[in-house]
């Protein structure tokens, strides 16, 4: 009904617009300029107008984006052009011998009526911004207490991860002697030497830095302070995800150096604590903390994929604890859970009040700073038209629920999940394709950790027999409970042995099995290399 009363209102303002000015360009003495002053009357309407039916074309016809308002703008954008046509060749027209009609219309009720009309237009388009804005807050609420009750318990502060990150990223930040490192990955070389003077010297200076981020990710839980907030601070946080990814490529390069010089305990522990640190930096509240996340799980995959040829002894083992780590899938849905409450705030932009962290305590204040933002004509027309909160909660508690799931299971269901018809708005139908890739990406790291974990049950199994296996079902029930499973096909994973090398492997997002051929531009398998190794190397406690 309000989107009614504000085409009709928008129509019947348009219209009084252009007979308001043309009743003033009639009585102008210059024929010659009345035509032209009443084309520029008559386009200023059009210019607005048009936007709004190309910006609905888009939606409609490029973006698929429903409701797009396309019908809705045309109507109104034709309706103007007659109803402005018949009013300018009603006053500029006249008889002979006579004045122009507009110039006998009285200018001070037209002008009066339109900008009633625009004060009217404005209270119906502020009244159901304000409609929206208040479900936002309310969502909000409901969204906020669900994230905090969900956040990682903590019973002491001795127990919390994220004193000792924070520690060590204040440790590596503006640290100059990193940029003169070439090694990879913090380097530009593809090439490691771990005789690099660069690298010995930095790692030596780091080696404080290296052992926080272990005890961190030896911690049983991680909370940061500032995932609290109502509002996280984007351009605050950006520089912290660098940081985080950091971290973890020195905790890689560590890794590296150590086994050059045949310490392959230590570059296992670098690996538990990249995978480790993976979790609990990933689950933070927003969707680019859980793509940190994924990406550094997958680092620590690579850092193992390195580390498990390099093992002579079960006991070199004894700190890898692959079983122990949450799911990937539970981090990006408490991720996800953390996104919803960001963006409920950004929808609205009328927090009331926030949460900050006062003496160690979570405590509500009075936030001003984007109570008087956002609430201008352009804001509420664009939350009005172009967003819907519902919408957006629906899709994100979608992906939400199938976070969870196996990936083989719910593939089919994603494009149904964000390819919402039915009142989506502008912001959540750009949001969902993202999403929706953002799973796959998801599942191949999933897939990664399947086959990592496999990889360590076989170093077990060639540290006991002095060979790999020649089929991952040899490592049922004395190694792994049983293969894990694919995450693409929902089969058992598969073992390829070639020139000397045991290739665990998934077969990726095409579903073709390849038979252990890395993937490259998506097609391919999601491969573990383990390289064999002469049988005197290995050796039993």
């Amino acid at each position: 009904m309000n989107f009614g009363l504000l085409w009709i209102d928008a129509l019947l303002g348009s219209w009084l617009w252009v007979a308001a000015v043309v009743a003033w360009v009639a009585r102008v003495k210059r024929k010659w300029l009345r035509v032209p002053l009443s084309a520029v009357v008559v386009v200023a309407p059009v210019i607005a107008l048009g936007w709004f039916v190309g910006s609905a074309a888009v939606m409609k016809f490029r973006l698929n984006i429903e409701p797009n308002w396309f019908n809705y703008s045309v109507s109104l954008l034709l309706g103007y052009l007659v109803g402005a046509g018949f009013i300018v060749r009603r006053a500029v027209g006249r008889e002979p011998g006579l004045p122009p009609a507009g110039a006998t219309w009285r200018r001070a009720p037209l002008a009066i009526a339109w900008l009633t009309a625009l004060a009217i237009g404005y209270m119906i388009l502020l009244n159901m911004d304000l409609a929206i804005r208040a479900r936002c807050a309310i969502l909000s609420v409901e969204i906020n207490s669900l994230y905090l009750a969900t956040l990682p318990a903590i019973t002491s502060d001795a127990q919390n991860a994220a004193p000792l990150y924070e520690e060590a990223f204040a440790r590596l930040r503006d640290n100059k002697e990193e940029e003169q490192v070439q090694n990879p990955p913090t380097g530009n070389s593809d090439n490691f030497d771990p005789d690099e003077p660069a690298t010995i010297t930095f790692l030596s200076h780091q080696a404080k830095t290296i052992a926080l981020l272990r005890r961190a990710a030896a911690l049983p839980a991680c909370r940061f302070d500032q995932d609290l907030l109502d509002a996280p601070d984007i351009s605050a946080k950006l520089p912290g995800l660098n940081e985080e990814r950091n971290a973890a490529n020195v905790l890689n390069l560590h890794a590296r150096e150590e086994i050059a010089h045949g310490h392959a305990s230590l570059a296992i522990d670098d690996a538990a604590a990249i995978l480790r640190m993976s979790r609990q930096v990933g689950q933070r509240p927003l969707l680019m903390s859980a793509l940190v996340g994924i990406s550094i799980d997958a680092l620590g995959n690579w850092t193992l994929e390195e580390a498990l040829p390099a093992v002579k002894n079960p006991n070199e083992l004894s700190g890898l604890r692959l079983e122990e780590p949450e799911s990937l899938g539970r981090m990006f849905q408490q991720a996800l859970r953390g996104e919803e409450r960001y963006g409920l705030t950004l929808y609205g932009n009328m927090p009331a009040s926030q949460v900050e962290i006062v003496n160690g305590k979570a405590v509500w204040v009075q936030d001003t700073r984007l109570l008087s933002s956002g609430a201008g004509l352009v804001g509420a027309f664009f939350r009005v038209f172009f967003l819907d909160p519902d919408a957006y909660i629906k899709l994100l508690e979608n992906f939400q629920n199938v976070s969870v799931q196996p990936y083989f299971k719910v593939r089919d269901q994603l494009p149904d999940v964000h390819n919402v018809k039915s009142g989506s708005g502008l912001f959540t139908s750009i949001l969902a394709p993202s999403l929706s890739r953002a799973f796959d990406t998801l599942a191949r790291v999933e897939a990664g950790d399947a086959c990592a974990q496999t990889a360590v049950a076989m170093t077990r199994f060639r540290l006991d027999h002095g060979m790999f296996p020649s089929h991952l079902d040899d490592l049922v029930p004395n190694y792994l409970d049983a293969v894990p499973i694919d995450p693409f096909d929902g089969q058992p994973l598969r073992l390829a042995i070639k020139n000397g090398q045991w290739i665990i492997y998934s077969v990726g997002p095409d579903g073709v099995d390849d038979g252990g051929v890395e993937m490259v531009n998506g097609k391919g398998d999601v491969i573990f290399t383990l390289m064999s190794r002469p049988a005197q190397a290995t050796s039993k406690p």
